[in-house]
């Protein structure tokens, strides 16, 4: 089990809170900071940063009690104070695991990974890398999906190079303000990409792998409910 941190509030005291993200046993010690600082799946002009103070001053995770919202009686992540477009936010937490591995039976249930979780988030597809944060992870794991709660996100996920003080480099993934989009037709800045104002809502696109995936599973539920109900008749 990884060493465990103060969190911040709102923080699942049942999870370990994480400074750094965690390599699972089927990663390779230096990863981060070797291969995966070459794939070609890095972006280019990628943002180098020093390593983030947390729990993070900028944000805080807040309970959701609006019966409108999707996700009413969880939680969502909250700015507080203004984020300036194409601003960074924070670093997406959590066990760095290979997407190729079958996992094991000899891995806890803290550094093994979750084939269905919803927290699972790519980290190098080339090389086959994602960062899980269902087990474990940092404020980011309680960003919402845009949908149902705004016309469009106002964050998105992004390589990062993160260096620390000791000069290391090393690969991950952080949560940036959605960069400022000119009119087409006035060549301008739109008036509604102003970044995120203090008190908002941080929200992101999962993706439609994510919501097909979600689809597919609803799917097979409702089938294997559709069949047990047929064989009670048979």
């Amino acid at each position: 089990m990884p060493k465990a941190r103060v969190g911040p509030e709102n923080w699942p005291t049942s999870l370990p809170y994480l400074s750094a993200s965690i390599l699972s046993p089927d990663v390779p010690k230096d990863t981060l900071s070797t291969k995966a600082l070459s794939s070609p799946s890095l972006e280019a002009d990628v943002a180098t940063i020093p390593p983030p103070q947390t729990p993070y001053s900028n944000i805080c995770i807040t309970p959701i009690n609006d019966p409108a919202h999707p996700a009413c009686g969880q939680c969502g992540l909250f700015t507080t104070q203004v984020h300036a477009p194409d601003s960074f936010i924070c670093l997406y937490l959590g066990l760095v695991h290979s997407t190729q591995a079958e996992p094991s039976a000899a891995f806890t249930d803290y550094n093994s990974h979750e084939p269905k979780s919803d927290y699972d988030l790519s980290l190098d597809r080339d090389l086959g890398l994602a960062i899980d944060a269902n087990n474990m992870g940092n404020e980011a794991r309680f960003i919402n999906d845009y949908r149902g709660i705004a016309d469009r996100p106002n964050a998105e996920f992004r390589d990062v190079i993160v260096k620390a003080k000791n000069g290391k480099r090393e690969r991950g993934v952080g949560v940036f303000v959605k960069a400022a989009k000119r009119d087409k037709k006035t060549k301008s800045k739109r008036q509604d990409d102003n970044g995120i104002s203090k008190g908002a809502e941080i929200l992101v696109s999962y993706g439609r792998g994510f919501w097909s995936a979600r689809r597919a599973e609803a799917e097979e539920a409702t089938q294997a409910t559709t069949d047990a109900s047929l064989d009670g008749y048979s």
